[in-house]
């Protein structure tokens, strides 16, 4: 299993990576990490579940947050992008 911790990649902005961990992991350590960030901080998720990638930016949303970016990275991972709440 990869390590899941909140990396620090610049100045209010942090890293997840999620690979590897299948459903309801993904989102989970999702969740935990927007936990213990500021609210001005940018949380970018790398994830190759593609569950998770429809299900993190409903459950983001509901929370108050911007729809977050969705992007792929190539064939079987995608980035996420959250950014701080509305």
């Amino acid at each position: 299993m990869k390590n899941s911790d909140i990396q620090r990649i610049g100045k209010g902005r942090y890293s997840l990576d999620v690979r590897g961990q299948v459903c309801p992991y993904p989102e989970l350590l999702t969740l935990r990490a927007l936990q213990n960030l500021s609210p001005e901080d940018t949380l970018e998720i790398i994830l190759d579940n593609p569950p998770s990638v429809k299900d993190i930016p409903i459950a983001i949303e509901k929370r108050g947050y911007k729809k977050p970016e969705v992007m792929r990275v190539d064939k079987g991972t995608w980035k996420i992008i959250v950014q701080n709440p509305k």
